[in-house]
């Protein structure tokens, strides 16, 4: 499955806004409250490196970013915009091939992930990748959070789960 990305542009705005609206990523992403406005506030601001992420020839299919946390470790957060791509090992492959670019950009010792405790999905696709459980913690916003973390110096797993 061919994965690329590019940075996210205005032009990506009232897309991330159609995104955001969806069952499936308002869920675990986001307070349901987003306009044109605060879509544009927030992921145009440069807290993060973000991208489209774009399968194929190009198709948008979801949003992924990273940031650096310290100077070892980047932050990564994602998800997929189209619900038809949701369960399908998708988003197991674009985290994967994110993971690459991050490391050649950014050379981080380690990757942390710190999905909501409950989204079975989202641990489940990190999971894959090597992620590991560290803690539970309550984030800035009052809720709670799985920190995950993956060591780039160990070899991750490959689709069946081995190294």
């Amino acid at each position: 499955m061919e994965i690329s990305f590019r940075p996210v542009e205005h032009r990506d705005f009232p897309l991330l806004l159609a995104w955001l609206a969806r069952p499936h990523v308002r869920e675990w992403w986001d307070n349901g409250d987003d306009t044109l406005e605060k879509v544009a506030a927030h992921y145009g601001s440069p807290s993060a490196a973000r991208f489209i992420a774009l399968q194929g020839e190009g198709r948008p299919i979801g949003y992924i970013q990273y940031y650096r946390a310290d100077a070892d470790e980047v932050g990564v957060d994602m998800f997929l915009g189209e619900p038809e791509l949701v369960g399908r090992g998708v988003g197991t492959a674009t985290l994967r091939a994110f993971l690459g670019l991050v490391a050649q950009r950014e050379h981080p010792r380690t990757v942390i992930v710190d999905p909501d405790p409950r989204n079975g999905r989202a641990i489940r696709c990190y999971t894959k990748v090597g992620f590991q459980p560290v803690a539970t913690i309550t984030n800035d916003d009052g809720h709670p959070a799985l920190i995950m973390r993956l060591d780039l110096r160990t070899p991750t797993p490959d689709k069946e789960g081995t190294t």
